[in-house]
């Protein structure tokens, strides 16, 4: 019996499912659990559009409130990022990367690099371009 026809290997959410657990287990050998990927996308996101309140947050990375929120909390603690006041509304909140936070981020983006060469070093070029695309088509 073929793995395309075995269950539950032939189940695209059993694949998903087993290529996220790669990815995590690639993270943590990579760059430890000091600093998950959700606080790195925050990170990213935050050097892109600094100045992003916390929804704007959840809508970019597709994350609920209250786990931002948490992140957030943890990541204000650490020293990697602060809240202050928008200027356009100041009962709202946005977030500002730190010195520290941006220090992290650039620590941090060749490490990601590297778990994502790890992670499909079984793809060629063009595979994992089609990967990437196929995926991004899922998930719209």
């Amino acid at each position: 019996m073929s793995e395309e026809t075995r269950e539950p290997q032939k189940h695209t959410g059993f694949l998903l499912r087993r290529a996220q657990q790669k990815h995590v287990a690639t993270w943590q050998e990579t760059i430890s659990g000091d600093t998950t990927s959700v606080q790195y996308n925050i990170l990213a996101v935050l050097n892109r559009r600094p100045g992003s309140a916390q929804k704007e947050l959840c809508e970019e990375l597709d994350i609920d409130r209250s786990t931002i929120a948490d992140v957030c909390t943890r990541m204000e603690k650490n020293g990697l990022v602060t809240r202050v006041p928008a200027e356009d509304d100041r009962r709202r909140n946005v977030l500002e990367l730190t010195e520290l936070g941006q220090r992290e981020l650039a620590r941090l983006r060749p490490l990601v690099e590297e778990v994502q060469r790890g992670l499909t070093s079984p793809l060629s070029a063009e595979e994992h371009q089609e990967l990437r695309r196929l995926l991004a088509k899922l998930v719209d």
